[in-house]
């Protein structure tokens, strides 16, 4: 496979996909200069003319990663009855099937996002869209308890994004992969839910 041509912009596209099949199987750790170049069969100095070091490649996939996920949520979000129910029913779905590429799109920093553009987009893509899903929940139009349509898909957020992190530790207590993906599933559910009446108490406090 080496020295293989690529037509203009077709290394770039190659290498995004060879380093996301080598990050799902290996881990981000497994992801070198060296072995992208080899799996995209061109030199690694190649490379270089396309991303200026390794963190720009971790990036890229990153976006990838958020981009993926955007869009399997949109696809079985449209006409659900709870639409942020089932978002981060996907979301645990996905974390908990790609491990490896979860742990990439959650531990990049705001740095690398500063420094990244399209990974900074992605990332707002798929908060933007979460917020279209809280307000829903809300009952609120844009504009209105944006504080409150925040708070509930972070905290729903945290929950996931700690239960996926303790399984994946070997904190939780074993589980068929069927039983933790219910399980963080429902715990999410109750978070959004215990969520949704403290708001609700709140206003009528008012």
């Amino acid at each position: 496979m080496a020295g293989r041509k690529y037509h203009h912009g077709e290394v770039r596209q190659t290498a995004v996909r060879a380093a996301l099949d080598l990050i799902e199987a290996e881990g981000a750790d497994a992801l070198t200069m060296r072995a992208l170049a080899k799996a995209v069969g061109v030199d690694h100095r190649a490379l270089y003319r396309h991303y200026p070091d390794r963190d720009a490649v971790l990036a890229e996939v990153a976006a990838e990663g958020y981009r993926q996920l955007l869009r399997a949520q949109q696809a079985e979000c449209e006409g659900a009855s709870n639409p942020l129910q089932t978002a981060f029913e996907v979301y645990v779905r996905f974390a908990l099937d790609r491990p490896h590429l979860h742990a990439l799109m959650l531990t990049r920093s705001r740095a690398a996002m500063d420094a990244h553009a399209a990974l900074w987009e992605a990332v707002k893509d798929e908060l933007d869209q979460l917020m279209v899903w809280s307000r829903q929940a809300l009952g609120a139009e844009k504009g209105e308890r944006e504080t409150d349509a925040r708070d509930l898909a972070f905290a729903a957020l945290a929950a996931a994004y700690g239960l996926i992190t303790l399984a994946g530790t070997a904190s939780l207590m074993a589980r068929s992969p069927e039983d933790l993906r219910q399980f963080v599933s429902d715990q999410v559910a109750g978070v959004l839910d215990g969520q949704l009446l403290r708001f609700k108490a709140l206003k009528l406090e008012r």
